[in-house]
């Protein structure tokens, strides 16, 4: 028998834990972004850094999935595919068996769980319902890749020290700490630091690789710790891929909801 295999509701907060590394809490509306750093100081950082974003039409990845909660944790085998600016999809199983697919989309959200013959179809709503934030789809596929999860701005702080490059950026109530290699301007940490929901999201990169000659972190980690009734609560995800694609023929996304699944 196999047990343990993941829910739509352990899907689900998968997903919300990689939004939320993405993208946390942060509000709709925009503010002005006020340096610490003297201008001079700024400027002179500047004229040398050039963050520069994966550039891709598909992305095929085997990965392992490990998963914390608390004292509770997990391992899956987790089948990644992206289109760029266009679509995610997934699917989680554990000894070969597939568990759970999800399908996610600039505006919407889909999940299958194979397990139950359950099908379950969101608006991006409900993602911003259950992390309590507005999405960004390209938050998400940045996070995915390892680029800076926000775009930089020329009113962001930089500094820099021998080795990296160290970027500061405020969205509302966030703070953003993006520590990027000089030698290959790869983001190796993100720090993010929600003020209000006083919350704090640590991904770290490591293990670069050479995958059709694009440098991309081989294992993504991310720490989550937040408050929830006044108890705090940690969560983890590591992402260690096995195998990192770049193709130039078209990929498949296959999502077909066979008819004796339940609409939910």
């Amino acid at each position: 028998m196999i047990k343990k295999l993941p829910t739509a509701s352990c899907m689900n907060k998968i997903i919300a834990l990689v939004l939320i590394s993405s993208f946390s809490f942060i509000s709709c509306k925009k503010t002005a972004v006020v340096s610490q750093q003297p201008a001079t100081e700024v400027k002179k950082a500047v004229v040398d850094f050039h963050p520069v974003s994966t550039d891709f039409i598909y992305l095929s990845t085997k990965t392992k999935l490990e998963y914390v909660d608390g004292n509770s944790s997990d391992q899956f085998a987790l089948s990644l595919r992206v289109r760029k600016d266009s679509v995610i999809w997934l699917s989680i199983g554990k000894a070969g068996v597939e568990g759970v697919r999800g399908l996610l989309r600039p505006d919407s959200v889909f999940v299958l769980d194979k397990l139950k013959n359950d099908s379950y179809s969101y608006d991006v709503t409900y993602l911003q319902n259950l992390i309590q934030s507005n999405l960004s789809y390209s938050n998400i596929q940045n996070l995915v890749l390892g680029d800076l999860v926000f775009p930089y701005e020329p009113a962001d702080e930089v500094n820099k020290n021998e080795t990296h490059f160290v970027l500061n950026q405020k969205k509302e109530n966030l703070l953003i700490e993006s520590v990027i290699r000089i030698d290959n301007m790869k983001v190796e940490r993100t720090t993010i630091v929600d003020s209000v929901a006083h919350s704090k999201t640590v991904v770290a990169y490591s293990n670069f690789v050479y995958a059709d000659s694009i440098l991309v972190p081989a294992v993504c980690s991310m720490d989550i710790s937040f408050a929830s009734n006044n108890k705090p609560i940690e969560r983890k995800i590591v992402l260690t891929h096995s195998k990192i694609e770049f193709p130039t023929k078209p990929l498949n996304f296959p999502f077909n909801v066979p008819k004796k699944f339940n609409e939910k």
